[in-house]
């Protein structure tokens, strides 16, 4: 017994068991991903199989604490951070089996004592309309299992009431066409466009010996779920499946919602309930403000702003009651936090000693390096159309770009702001070449095509990346005009592929589905762009919401009252529109094209500069200074530049530390040329940080909020992460270099839209800035450990008998850096993970609810810290096992940038804006040339062994 109890609590069966748990979660978000949440939760996640499992991993540390003796004061960091997974065990555990959700629906004027819980419950009531019987659990129902149940509920003192499962249909269109009344059709179909109808709940009811059928409709999407009628053996009753009704021991009361938008749009800015708090049992009467990331907390119930109605009438609050959960879990997080620092900076952990053990391999070690380098290519074609006017003057082209527009999502930006992003969309290029016009930048096409579309209609313009498409518009190219696109009756030719594609489910639309609507897209915004319809630089006069229109608007063609016209009384015009107003400038500009005066043209623009900063209050509208910053931005390509400068600086340095390395004695002019390297890298990191610096003041909000920018900030970690190592090895500093550099090329891909956009309400807040900087920077150095255990595979593939022991010292060193890059990025991720979980709580009132995002964030935690324990089982304590370790499980990394942000369809991080990549072939290839790589060095490293052993 004894033996079996010290295997069960050994390393190995804790890694075991561990590695089964990862195994598991990931899988549970697969299965998630397939079918639905319901069924994930029912199969796993509420499963006693898998809490049991979790119980396990706890008993187990517990009891390798005692056995190792981790509570003496030198042990204390690992003690500390490895306690704290306890804690936010317990604090699970609490949550789970005594918190609950629920939300609370109130209408303005109207208070309301009752809340509905999140989960749903068969539920029964009387005449009276009170719940006579309920489920004593949530009822869930899953996809892949049986779904089974018999519930019998007392109606007097000798009859029972007996409830059988039948069947469960989801999205039971035919139940629904057939069953549902006219009033449900109506009210479902307007609140779901795109599902064929609610679910639909089968049971067998029994009652004093008769037996009926009843149908209960699901509609997740309702708050509360409709009671339906039966008569069963002369009882009368009312069921029906969902949100079960709880009442509170205090009311809230709405006295008002308020809705703010962006200017000019419907597009949500912020919401907030004003409320007042009644409790009779205190005799309290008390006002509240409740909006996103503003919480309201009472009596153990918190409220947070989640939703309204349609008419902006009433609010939806989520109502969370975990009073002692939440806080033991943010008691973990503390917990973590503090171990976390003590691993990272006491002189006594495992993480210090890694210092001394590089000292020590440096003081021994001569070692050749060797790198690899990738040389990219780009294509680059032009177009020869015959030209019909000069191009618009540079230096006026770029006068008119400073001018202010406000963007479709209410963003008052700069017209060159908009030009490069219009330009973008349309074809991923900044410069441009047209036979008659010659070379042209993004702001000058811009203008020029609201000048002369009839050119530009013809010029190809428009880019299809997919063959497949191509050939069904008959292309041998990728570039395309716009006139291509429509038969000879005017008629767009993808009309019905795109009615199609639009139709299906993102997860359902293929390759080719994808290509068309975004080349549908690009064909509306050229179209857009050539009748002035992006051109909103207009205040509409008397606007409640700040709207800002184009020329073409019918509210253009109004006339200005005169304190408008007086503005400029220079300008000669029949009559003062808005719609004359840009009419005579962009007529003027034709003028001085021929003599290159364009004083007029400048006068046009200095008179809608006034109107705008007239008619618009000055503290929506960015100052003089910070347009100026905007334009120098765009004009600078900061990150396009960086990924050349890091991309040569890294391969020089590589070289030169190749070289040195080699060198048996020491070279001064070597040592300055790295020197001179190494400082031009910090040049360029202060220069990306500067970057990262503006974006984040001309977009008003931290520049980590989608795709693009989360990128940056990883390009940024790495760069961080190899200085953190820098006075150990010169190598790391060459890879984070290269790192950052693919990086930034990944960045400046078409999938990733470097736009500037304004804020998603939810993402408003400080923990986003914590949460993503502190996880992103993990990422940082945990991708610059891949890089570094892929050099080191690498040496240990290239390595001779001859040099072993050089290489092995090299190989040695770098296996130690590798080490500390993945403690430090473990330890990152988990802080920032757990971060997020708060402000998930403060934002909607769930601190961990399992969404794939949140479950691959761990699974990252997890895999890092199983690998980090390699080092207590013998076979596993090798540096190639550790680096080829370090190298797969940076998947778990892109599993969660990629995988779950842009191919999974189900879940909370649906924020960001950006199109699912398409998984390309070269990802397909250097995945199997890795494995290749990984094989050969492990099978080269069994053939050294023999060898010696031999010996």
């Amino acid at each position: 017994m004894k033996l079996l109890w010290n295997s069960l609590i050994s390393s190995k069966a804790s890694m075991l068991i561990l590695a089964v748990f990862i195994f598991i979660i990931a899988s549970a978000t697969l299965i998630e991903e397939a079918y639905d949440t319901a069924t994930t939760k029912r199969l796993i996640y509420n499963a006693f199989w898998f809490e049991l499992l979790m119980f396990v991993l706890v008993v187990q540390y517990i009891a390798m604490v005692i056995r190792k003796n981790l509570w003496y004061w030198e042990k204390m960091p690992q003690l500390v951070f490895h306690f704290s997974f306890v804690v936010l065990f317990i604090g699970g555990g609490i949550t789970r089996y005594f918190g609950f959700e629920a939300s609370m629906h109130i209408l303005e004027n109207e208070a309301v004592n009752t809340i509905h819980s999140v989960e749903p419950y068969l539920q029964i009531r009387g005449d009276n309309g009170a719940i006579a019987y309920s489920s004593n659990s949530p009822i869930h129902f899953s996809q892949i299992q049986s779904n089974d149940f018999h519930l019998e509920f007392p109606v007097d003192d000798t009859e029972l009431l007996e409830i059988t499962y039948q069947d469960y249909i989801f999205e039971a269109k035919d139940y629904f066409t057939r069953y549902g009344t006219e009033e449900e059709k109506v009210d479902y179909q307007s609140r779901n466009p795109n599902k064929k109808g609610p679910d639909a709940l089968v049971v067998g009811l029994t009652f004093k010996g008769n037996a009926h059928e009843a149908i209960l409709f699901y509609d997740d999407t309702k708050y509360i779920q409709k009671f339906k009628s039966f008569d069963i053996g002369g009882l009368q009753l009312e069921m029906t499946y969902g949100p079960k009704p709880i009442e509170i021991p205090f009311s809230m009361e709405l006295d008002k919602f308020t809705l703010s938008k962006y200017p000019g749009t419907n597009i949500p800015s912020a919401s907030e309930s004003k409320v007042t708090l009644i409790d009779k049992r205190k005799n309290i009467k008390e006002q509240y403000l409740i909006s996103k990331n503003k919480v309201l907390d009472y009596d153990g119930y918190r409220f947070f702003q989640t939703s309204y109605d349609d008419d902006e009438n009433g609010t939806i609050l989520s109502v969370n009651y975990d009073y002692y959960g939440t806080r033991v879990t943010y008691f973990g997080y503390l917990l973590m936090t503090l171990g976390a620092l003590l691993i990272l900076f006491s002189k006594r952990s495992h993480f210090s000693l890694l210092d001394e053990r590089i000292k020590e391999v440096r003081a021994k070690r001569k070692a050749l390096y060797l790198t690899v380098f990738l040389c990219l290519g780009a294509l680059s074609f032009g177009w020869s159309q015959t030209s019909y006017l000069k191009p618009i003057n540079k230096d006026h082209a770029d006068r008119f770009g400073h001018v202010l527009v406000q963007t479709y999502d209410g963003r008052f930006s700069s017209i060159n702001s908009l030009a490069i992003d219009v330009m973008h969309k349309l074809n991923g290029k900044d410069r441009f070449n047209f036979a008659g016009k010659g070379t042209m930048d993004a702001m000058q096409l811009f203008l020029d095509m609201h000048v002369d579309p009839e050119f530009y209609k013809q010029q190809e313009l428009i880019v299809i990346r997919e063959k497949s498409l191509r050939d069904v518009l008959g292309l041998s190219g990728k570039m395309a005009s716009f006139h291509i696109f429509f038969d000879k009756n005017n008629n767009y030719k993808l009309s019905d592929l795109a009615q199609n594609a639009f139709q299906k489910r993102a997860e359902a639309q293929n390759t080719f589905d994808r290509e068309v609507l975004k080349v549908t897209e690009r064909v509306n915004i050229f179209n857009m762009a050539i009748h002035g319809t992006l051109l909103k630089v207009f205040p509409e006069v008397h606007s409640q919401n700040n709207k800002w229109i184009s020329w073409n608007d019918p509210l253009a063609t109004k006339p200005l009252s005169h304190t408008i016209v007086n503005l400029n009384p220079g300008l000669q015009l029949d009559k003062f529109t808005y719609h004359n107003i840009m009419r005579g400038y962009l007529i003027s500009t034709v003028y001085a094209r021929e003599k290159n005066d364009y004083d007029i043209p400048d006068k046009f623009i200095n008179y809608i500069e006034n109107i705008q900063r007239e008619l618009t209050p000055p503290e929506l509208l960015p100052t003089t200074a910070k347009i100026e910053l905007e334009v120098y931005y765009n004009k600078s390509n900061i990150f396009v530049v960086l990924k050349y400068i890091y991309a040569l600086l890294g391969m020089i340095l590589l070289l030169l530390t190749f070289v040195k390395n080699f060198k048996t004695e020491n070279s001064k002019t070597l040592g300055l040329c790295i020197s001179l390297i190494v400082g031009l890298i910090i040049i360029a990191f202060a220069y990306q940080t500067f970057g990262m610096g503006l974006r984040w003041y001309i977009g008003g909000h931290a520049p980590w909020s989608n795709g693009y920018e989360v990128l940056l900030l990883v390009a940024w970690g790495g760069m961080l992460a190899g200085f953190s190592v820098i006075r150990y090895s010169k190598i790391t500093i060459g890879s984070t270099a290269l790192l950052a550099f693919f990086i930034l090329l990944t960045a400046g891909h078409s999938y990733y839209d470097p736009q500037l956009t304004n804020l998603n309400p939810v993402l408003k807040s400080y923990w986003l800035i914590i949460h993503v900087a502190i996880i992103t920077i993990g990422y940082g150095f945990l991708a610059l450990s891949f890089l570094i255990g892929l050099i080191n595979i690498s040496l240990n593939l290239v390595k001779t008998k001859k040099k072993e022991e050089r290489f092995s010292l090299v190989i040695q060193e770098l296996s130690f850096i590798n080490e500390k890059l993945v403690t430090v990025g473990m330890v990152l991720t988990a802080i920032g993970t757990f971060i997020g979980c708060i402000w998930a709580n403060e934002s909607w009132g769930n601190y961990w609810s399992w969404n794939a995002k949140q479950t691959w964030s761990l699974i990252i935690v997890l895999i890092y810290g199983l690998i980090l324990h390699f080092k207590f089982i013998p076979k596993m304590k090798s540096a190639l096992v550790f680096n080829i370790a370090s190298v797969l499980s940076f998947g778990s990394v892109l599993m969660t940038f990629i995988g779950v942000n842009y191919y999974f369809t189900k879940g909370l991080h649906s924020y960001a804006s950006d199109d699912p990549p398409i998984f390309p072939t070269w990802a397909w290839i250097s995945i199997v040339s890795l494995l290749i790589v990984i094989v050969s060095a492990l099978v080269k490293e069994q053939y050294f062994k023999i060898k010696l052993d031999k010996i």
